[in-house]
């Protein structure tokens, strides 16, 4: 495959990200809405570590664990 195919190709990808990502806050922001009118605390450090655990055991490369999780720490950081 030609390099601007494959460069067309990284552009759509980075545009369904954008897209996910932005319904991912979307529904973060209901979540939070709902733990405020119930009095829960918006930050719950285990319901953090359950994430980047699932995230973990879905990856099957090529990118480590490590740096999707890093990556999803910073996600969960914006939203917060």
């Amino acid at each position: 495959m030609s390099l601007e195919k494959l460069r067309k190709q990284v552009d759509l990808t980075d545009q369904k990200i954008v897209r996910l990502l932005n319904e991912r806050a979307r529904i973060i922001m209901d979540v939070a809405r709902q733990k405020h009118r119930s009095g829960e605390s918006i930050y719950v450090p285990q319901r953090e570590r359950q994430v980047l655990e699932k995230i973990a055991a879905a990856n099957n490369g090529p990118l480590p664990a490590s740096a999707l999780q890093a990556i999803y720490r910073e996600i969960m950081s914006a939203s917060l």
